[in-house]
């Protein structure tokens, strides 16, 4: 019985042990200095522990993970170690507060390893940048512009060349979406071709694999869906007034609860417009298409109104209160809606005049003194 009793223990200390992970390690130069562990979000950041480092240095905290993610040392907001621990995983940590980066040693951790490595050739990258915008400005010969444009392009070409190929050998580890979205200046990301999006479908696919219960992953996906999906509206909207390509499907419930299509309204002018009940522009402009719709309902005009409501009483109450007229529908999964990405709607109020044959995109984001110029020429007796 007693060795029944000691197995159990050993086998939930060992449990526990495996969701256990140690950061230790010593960082010089540090003295009397507060040092902050973080759990690095999706959104935010964290506060996890903290100590004060004493004349040695030394330092020694543990967390309980069950999965792999992000965390980081913090002794200012200058001075952050990136950490990827993986559950069970003893890191250790050896840096010099005078020079942390350039200084800093990692043991126990192959992909913080990795990933410190790709951190201190972004922060190479941006000295060689910020050193050639420097003597752009300084440069008076034209010429001499010009190959300083070449220099900086070609060193920011190097830099992503040595990122793809991080991405395409780590595409199942976390540490690779901190290459995707590298930033070489503030809102300057590493990756902001068309064609990068390959990149974040080949990493969101093979993380969505191996870490499907990830936070990190999930909010991956929805930015990789919502590449594709401007990506796709831009294609629709490029072909503008092209004849014959199908535009997104559009399938929501109105205020009965029935589903009502865009397709279903093929042989009107529709406006696909986009509001939110709670947007002082959004109810200003519906006032003033109360008075087109009247004017032109009878003329073969429609309005097919989505609403990014989250509260679908509160919608109804709008509705009903500002007597809207139109086919009123409601998509409460915004910002993660589909039909949003599909038509690329970032903000509202947003519409779209399509053509009767319901494919042909006619004008997007009309004023409603516009609207009425268009419909007066689209809607001849």
């Amino acid at each position: 019985m007693r060795n029944t009793i000691l197995f159990f223990v050993l086998l939930v200390l060992a449990a526990c042990g495996k969701d256990q992970v140690k950061i230790s390690g010593h960082i010089l130069n540090a003295d009397s200095t507060m040092l902050y562990l973080d759990e690095v979000n999706v959104y935010d950041i964290l506060p996890v522990d903290s100590m004060t480092l004493r004349k040695r240095g030394n330092f020694s905290f543990n967390i309980k993970s069950k999965e792999p993610g992000f965390y980081q040392l913090r002794l200012s907001p200058n001075q952050v170690i990136l950490l990827f621990p993986k559950p069970g995983q003893r890191i250790k940590i050896h840096a010099d507060a005078n020079n942390l980066l350039p200084s800093l040693s990692i043991e126990g951790s192959h992909d913080t390893e990795q990933l410190a490595k790709m951190i201190f050739m972004l922060n190479n990258t941006r000295a060689k940048l910020d050193s050639l915008s420097r003597l752009a400005q300084t440069a008076t010969q034209d010429s001499t512009l010009v190959l300083l444009n070449q220099e900086y392009n070609n060193i920011l070409e190097m830099h992503r060349k040595s990122s793809i190929a991080y991405l395409l050998t780590h595409s199942n580890s976390l540490s690779s979406l901190y290459v995707l979205y590298q930033q070489y200046q503030p809102d300057a990301y590493v990756f902001y071709k068309t064609t990068d999006i390959q990149f974040f479908k080949i990493v969101s696919d093979s993380l969505s694999k191996y870490h499907p219960g990830s936070k990190h992953v999930t909010a991956l996906k929805a930015y990789t869906k919502n590449l594709i999906d401007k990506y796709n509206t831009n294609v629709i909207i490029q072909k503008g007034l092209m004849k014959g390509a199908a535009l997104p499907r559009v399938a929501l419930p109105d205020v009965t609860g029935d589903t009502v299509t865009l397709q279903s309204l093929k042989g009107k002018v529709v406006l696909l417009s986009f509001w939110v009940s709670e947007h002082d522009a959004s109810v200003r402009q519906n006032l003033e298409l109360k008075k087109i719709y009247e004017k032109y309902k009878s003329r073969g005009f429609e309005i097919m109104q989505v609403s990014f409501d989250r509260s679908e009483a509160n919608w109804i109450k709008a509705v009903r209160f500002d007597e809207l007229p139109w086919i009123s529908v409601i998509d409460n999964t915004y910002p993660n809606s589909s039909v949003a990405g599909n038509f690329n709607v970032t903000a509202v109020p947003a519409n779209f005049l399509i053509e009767r044959d319901n494919v042909t995109i006619m004008a997007r984001n009309l004023t409603t003194a516009q609207l009425s110029d268009r419909l007066e020429e689209m809607l001849k007796k």
